[in-house]
């Protein structure tokens, strides 16, 4: 089975991470984002994927190549004018014969692809959608299931208190090859609005799979270190490194000075270094080179690549972009700290804040 890949967002609301780095690319576990979904393609036996993208991105394709180094087989699919969801799938299907799965890239999920590709099949489907039951459900696709799953309704970001169900897109998509045909590849168009709606308002053959395990939209800076910390945890257990020490804590190629304390659970990358005294409280992780000087502390947190944390630093609930640098008794809780930014010593970083690529935090 081929599956398509929607990977065209600019990920402007994870700024300021995406200014410097493309969303496919932040890193979760230490790798990048897209690698978690297209790993858990191949395991359910996907392999031929194409990514649809709405630029050229030499990094994403640096990263990714031709999937060798996933054991996958990768195509890039650009689009010189913004197509949306239903004009990238119907210009790229466009004469496939086989049914074929859509994915949104942003998604890290432990979905049981083969169990919905079956459940499709058993129900003579032209359409599925996998979904999730979240809270509040204003922000996503809502749909009406009948007593068979059948969708009979389905309503793009309603108010909560009009939404018909808790039940949301989460964003994977099985599609029977004959629906292409009524899909315009030539201009701007979401399946979200045009045709999942009219497909569930004509009773036509469109059925939900619901998905009780793990699922996270990362859309946000706060969705982002959550997905993290949740994966740390074992919420997604296929997200861990491989191997995963029992203990929780991966410090392989890290320096962890006498007197210096990680408490799980905790990854540490490669030349990351804690001089004594310092620490680490777990869920948190450190990317490759992160240094973290004499009494930094750092919890519930995730750096990426080169950070520095200076002495007596506290970092909480807060991501810091790659060669960031947190001064001497500097306090940073629950902010975002843009690529080769520093916040000033013996500063405050209110909860909320978002400091810029490249700038100096003053608190000011």
């Amino acid at each position: 089975m081929r599956a398509i890949v929607l990977v065209g967002g600019e990920g402007t609301r994870l700024r300021p991470l995406t200014l410097r780095t493309p969303k496919q690319l932040v890193p979760v576990l230490n790798r990048p984002l897209l690698d978690h979904l297209l790993l858990q393609l191949k395991r359910h036996g996907i392999a031929s994927i194409t990514l649809a993208m709405t630029r050229r991105s030499e990094a994403v394709r640096e990263a990714f190549g031709d999937g060798e180094r996933l054991g996958l087989d990768l195509e890039y699919a650009y689009e010189e004018t913004p197509l949306g969801s239903g004009g990238a799938i119907a210009s790229i299907a466009a004469g496939w014969r086989e049914r074929f799965l859509v994915c949104n890239g942003d998604i890290v999920t432990d979905l049981d692809v083969t169990a919905f590709v079956e459940a499709h099949q058993a129900r003579g489907a032209e359409l599925s959608i996998a979904l999730h039951e979240v809270e509040d459900p204003s922000a996503f696709g809502v749909v009406a299931l009948d007593g068979a799953e059948r969708i009979t309704r389905f309503v793009e970001k309603p108010k909560r208190e009009d939404a018909p169900s808790r039940w949301i897109n989460a964003g994977f998509w099985l599609f029977e090859p004959s629906l292409v045909a009524e899909m315009d590849g030539t201009s701007f168009n979401r399946v979200e609005d045009g045709l999942f709606p009219r497909l569930a308002g004509g009773g036509r053959g469109i059925f939900g799979f619901r998905h009780h395990g793990y699922w996270m939209d990362v859309g946000n800076p706060e969705a982002y270190r959550r997905v993290n910390l949740d994966l740390l945890g074992g919420a997604c257990a296929a997200g861990l490194p491989d191997p995963w020490a029992t203990g929780g804590i991966v410090t392989e190629g890290a320096e962890v000075a006498p007197g210096a304390r990680v408490s799980p659970p905790a990854l540490l990358g490669t030349g990351t270094r804690l001089d004594a005294g310092a620490t680490i409280e777990g869920p948190a992780v450190a990317g490759a080179r992160c240094t973290l000087h004499e009494g930094a502390k750092v919890s519930s947190s995730v750096l990426w690549d080169d950070v520095t944390v200076g002495a007596g630093a506290r970092v909480l609930d807060t991501v810091v972009a790659s060669g960031a640098r947190i001064e001497a008794g500097a306090h940073v809780e629950g902010a975002v700290i843009g690529h080769y930014a520093t916040v000033a010593a013996g500063v405050y970083v209110h909860r909320g804040t978002r400091v810029e690529p490249d700038t100096v935090y003053t608190g000011e």
